[in-house]
This record gives structure tokens, C-alpha cells and sequence, in this order.
């Protein structure tokens, strides 16, 4: 019991001596410092006797002592304790006494008139005010929303998309008059759902959609939403539908909405869980005309929770795909208008080059051009900026001329057997041949025109199969089997997807799918591929000993030229 009750005692003593320095932050100070001047007081007084010792003779030696020990408590134990509360004190009261009175406050004033000393008036705490845990949840949980009020951004400041544009555009028309909609039983969708390949420009699209019918856009970032303090994400995602709906009709424009509402697992965060919940009642809640319109953007629709990708949620889902060529040749002559260009640049060209190109590439390509022509000196755009622009996007390199005599000749014949066949076999466009390397580490490249259809014959993909092992064919005709090189390592990896894609599509002995068996563990079965690997390479090697001539008379041009564009390569064959 005795245990029990010194146990409290220690604990009440505790809590006296907290409340004090927080009521009292003088005495606290004084408290705090004397505590620390019993610790320094024996280092005092041996440092005053080792100082003084050998000055005092033996008959005062006591005397000394118990004057050193009188000095050491006084100015560990009062002086120091006292000089730093006043001083601390001081600095914490200073300005706030220093303040002259608020004319604003009528009472303060009129006292302090009639000569009667004025009351300091008692400093109230805002009502705001947070502790410092509070103030970091705050800084931690502000969502960047984009309120981008009146945007300027409309459709006709889009290149290509025809069609797409021409989808959104009825979205516009709802929104301006839904009468219409509601005459024949309809309503504004919910919720736009825009899906495609990254940089295609989805985010602009909703940006021109709310320019276009004049409202407010309000943009976010899903990730943004979900936060470590639990619960926090779906306040965020109602504050942001909530000044939304103050400035209806408006449109909130969701990015990556894939970070926030992925396919639900058993092992998720409550918090994705509590915010993707807010954000469907948000979508499809009670408050149903609200005027505001949800658009989300995402680069991988079928990892979407199929509860938020449901009809009455995200009703329209429209596909932003990669441009076609018409769509190209708009985008790059909209880029071609802010720049300066030679007149050997053809815009046609560079659309047939940049096969499977978004907008943001095709827009970093006439950038790093002009970085190129500032690089040297000029401020006009020409025709080898964009093709070394364009080298340099497709291998990640920069230029680098350090191979070889010996290694330059097998190159040349490496890069001209994958263009002959890209010619005769996969009839495939050549557009560049090169033998200058790069930083990549890639000694050469061959570009080609892929081909644009939507329904690829198989014998193009048996044909671009056949092409990727051309270089390594070229080098055994030439150079021997023996002394072939390691440069085909990635031209191997590029004709096995081709043959897999061959045999998936149907072109194999067997109708059946392999790769929809992933799930369940099933090793797919090779001894076709490899037998079609055989069979592509063999015939790889025979075209080329057929036209034995025409590949040495690429490889000697391109040791003589190093780059053949399509006009000089086409020329070789005349």
C-alpha cells in the first residue's frame, strides 16, 4: 500500500510541476534551470578549486572551501535560474507589451481617455488556432485542386480528333441545353470517363470541353486525395465537390483516377476504401442535379473497380487513342506554326515517321529540334534537327561516333539486311538507315513505316518477323556463322513478339489462346514458336543471298553516307 500511495505521490508532484510551467512560464524556467544548476554544481566547484587550490595556504584551506561551495550554489542554483526566466520572459512578453491600442476597440480607447489605467486586454486564442500536430495534418492533406475558373481552352484549339471532338461536342450541347435532353426523357451524363494511352491528350480535352460550354473547371489529381490520416481523403474529395456545386454548373476533371479507384482487394487500405466510397456517393449521391459534371482520365481502364466504371456513374467512356496520320499531320503542322523551318522540312514526312507518336511526343520532337538548332548557333529549324531529334526519342541516346573501321563494316551490312528485308518482305516503308551510334549503346538503327490499318494482315507480321532477323543474317552471309555479332540480342527479343502475336492470332496449328490460360499456371508451349523462329530466319538468310547485290550495295553506301533517308535508300533500287 505504502508502494501504491508514494507511486501517486510521484505522479501528482509531476503534474504540479507541469502545470506550473505552463500557467507560470517564468517559474518554470526557474524550476527547469535549478534542477540543472544542482547537476552543474559540483563541476563548478572542482573547476573554482582547481583554479584557486594552490593559491591558498594550508591554515585557510578550510575556510576556502566552504567559500567556493557558497559561490558555486549561489551562481548555479539562483543566478542562472533567475537570468534565464527574465530572459526568456522577456523575449515571450516584449513585443505584445510594446503594442499600442487598438483605436478599432472602442472599450480600450475610451478607458484608457479618462485616465484610468486601461485593462491589458486578455489575448483570446483564434478559433483556428491548431497545435503543431494539427498544423502538419493541415499541410498534408490540402488537396492541389486547379479551380481554373473561366478557361480559355476550346476544341478548335485541338489538332485532329475529329470524331472525338465531335463526341464531346454533344456533351457540350447537353450541358448548354438540357431541355433538349429532358424533352425526349434523357438527362446529362453523370460522368465522362476518357481512357487511352498516355499523352493523348485527355486532360486537354476536358479543359476544351468546359471552355467550350463556358463553365467552371475544377481539376485534381486522384492520388492526391488519399492521405495517411484515415478518413481524411473522403473529406477532401466532399470539400472539392462542395465549392464545385457553389459555382455550378461546373465540371471537376479527376486524373489518374486509376490510383484511386483500382479493382478493390481484401487487403486495401480503409482509406482508398472510405475516399473511392465518398467519391461514387459524389458521382451517383441523392444530390443528383447538382450541375456539376465529373470527368476522369485514365491510362488503364481495365484495372478500374467495376463499381465506379458502372452505367449511372461514368456513363460515357470515351477512347483518346494514339493519332492516326491525319490526326499527326494536324498535331505537327500546329507545332510548325510557332517555329521557323527550312523549306526542305516536310510535315508529311515527319507524320509518316512518327507511327505510333502521341501528341506529347510529337511535341517533345519539335522541342529537342529546336534545342538542336540553338545547339548550333541557327534559329531556324532544319531538316537534319528534326531527323536527329528524332533518332535521339526513338533510341534514348545521344550521338556517338566511336566505333571502329571493322565494326562500322558490319554494322553497315547489319542495318542494310534488316532494311532490304523490310522492303521485299514486310513491305514496310524504309525511312532512315543509320550507322551512327549512340550513348544507348546502339550501333545503328533502321526506322520503318509500320502499317496503319486496323485489321494487319498476318503475313505482315510474319514479314516484320522475318525482317528483325535480317541483320543477324546479313552477318553470317557475310562475315561467317562463326563471327557473327552480339547486336542481334534485341532484333531477337522484337521477333519473338512478332511470332507470338503470329501465332495468338491464329496463323499456328492451333486455334487456341495460350495466354488467356495465364491465371492458371499454364506453361504455354514453345516447340511451335521455335520451329517458326527456324523457319523465318532460314528464309530470312535466303532472300538476302538472292539479293546478295543490292545488300552490298546498301552497306556501301552507308559506310560512304553513314545515314540514307527514304528518297536516297528508294534510289539504290532504280
Amino acid at each position: 500500500m505504502c508502494k501504491k500511495s508514494s507511486t501517486k505521490d510521484k505522479l501528482t508532484l509531476g503534474q504540479m510541476l507541469k502545470n506550473t510551467v505552463r500557467n507560470d512560464p517564468k517559474a518554470g524556467i526557474w524550476i527547469v534551470s535549478f534542477i540543472a544548476g544542482l547537476v552543474t554544481f559540483p563541476l563548478m566547484f572542482l573547476c573554482l578549486w582547481w583554479v584557486t587550490g594552490n593559491m591558498v595556504p594550508q591554515s585557510e584551506l578550510v575556510g576556502h572551501l566552504i567559500k567556493l561551495a557558497m559561490v558555486s550554489g549561489v551562481v548555479s542554483c539562483l543566478v542562472i535560474p533567475s537570468v534565464a526566466s527574465c530572459a526568456r520572459v522577456e523575449k515571450m512578453s516584449g513585443p505584445a507589451d510594446s503594442e499600442p491600442a487598438d483605436p478599432a476597440n472602442p472599450q480600450v480607447a475610451e478607458s484608457s481617455s479618462e485616465g484610468t489605467p486601461a485593462p491589458k486586454p486578455q489575448t483570446e486564442k483564434p478559433a483556428d488556432k491548431k497545435s503543431r500536430l494539427a498544423e502538419l495534418r493541415d499541410q498534408m492533406t490540402t488537396v492541389n485542386t486547379e479551380a481554373m475558373g473561366e478557361v480559355t481552352t476550346t476544341f478548335d484549339d485541338i489538332a485532329g480528333y475529329a470524331e472525338t471532338k465531335k463526341n464531346m461536342e454533344f456533351i457540350v450541347r447537353c450541358l448548354r441545353h438540357p431541355e433538349q435532353l429532358k424533352a425526349v426523357g434523357g438527362k446529362i451524363p453523370n460522368g465522362i470517363l476518357l481512357y487511352g494511352p498516355p499523352g493523348t491528350g485527355k486532360t486537354l480535352m476536358a479543359r476544351a470541353l468546359a471552355g467550350t460550354a463556358g463553365v467552371k473547371f475544377y481539376a485534381a489529381n486522384a492520388s492526391e486525395f488519399v492521405n495517411i490520416w484515415v478518413g481524411q481523403g473522403a473529406t477532401n474529395v466532399r470539400a472539392l465537390y462542395a465549392e464545385a456545386k457553389k459555382n455550378a454548373p461546373s465540371i471537376v476533371f479527376i486524373d489518374e483516377i486509376d490510383a484511386l479507384g483500382g479493382a478493390r482487394s481484401p487487403g486495401q487500405h480503409q482509406e482508398y476504401r472510405q475516399t473511392l466510397n465518398a467519391l461514387l456517393s459524389e458521382i451517383d449521391g441523392m444530390d443528383k442535379d447538382s450541375g456539376v459534371l465529373t470527368i476522369a482520365a485514365t491510362n488503364v481502364l481495365e484495372e478500374l473497380d467495376q463499381a465506379l466504371i458502372r452505367p449511372g456513374r461514368f456513363d460515357r467512356k470515351i477512347a483518346i487513342p494514339l493519332p492516326n496520320y491525319d490526326d499527326r499531320l494536324a498535331i505537327i503542322r500546329l507545332y510548325a506554326k510557332k517555329r521557323s523551318m527550312t523549306e526542305d522540312v516536310s510535315l508529311e514526312a515527319i507524320a509518316r515517321q512518327t507511327v505510333g507518336m502521341s501528341g506529347s511526343s510529337i511535341n517533345t520532337l519539335f522541342n529537342e529540334a529546336s534545342i538542336q538548332a540553338v545547339m548550333e548557333n541557327r534559329s531556324v529549324i532544319t531538316r537534319e534537327d528534326i531527323d536527329m531529334a528524332l533518332t535521339q526519342m526513338i533510341t534514348n541516346g545521344e550521338i556517338s561516333k566511336t566505333v571502329d573501321k571493322d565494326e562500322l563494316e558490319m554494322v553497315a551490312y547489319h542495318e542494310a539486311g534488316h532494311a532490304l528485308l523490310a522492303r521485299l518482305v514486310a513491305n514496310d516503308p524504309v525511312q532512315k538507315v543509320t550507322i551512327i551510334g549512340n550513348t544507348a549503346g546502339a550501333l545503328g538503327i533502321t526506322i520503318h513505316g509500320g502499317n496503319e490499318q486496323n485489321l494487319l494482315p498476318l503475313e505482315t507480321l510474319r514479314g516484320r518477323a522475318i525482317m528483325c532477323y535480317g541483320g543477324r543474317a546479313a552477318e553470317e552471309i557475310v562475315f561467317g556463322k562463326e563471327n557473327i555479332s552480339t547486336g542481334a540480342s534485341q532484333d531477337l527479343k522484337d521477333a519473338s513478339r512478332y511470332i507470338r502475336a503470329y501465332i495468338e492470332c491464329g496463323a499456328g496449328k492451333s486455334l487456341l489462346n495460350e495466354s488467356s490460360f495465364a491465371g492458371q499456371n499454364m506453361i504455354p508451349d514453345t516447340k511451335e514458336a521455335k520451329e517458326l523462329s527456324a523457319q523465318f530466319y532460314d528464309e530470312a538468310v535466303k532472300v538476302l543471298t538472292e539479293n546478295r547485290h543490292l545488300l552490298d550495295r546498301i552497306a556501301k553506301t552507308l559506310l560512304e553516307k553513314e545515314t540514307l533517308m527514304e528518297e536516297d535508300f528508294e534510289a539504290l533500287f532504280e
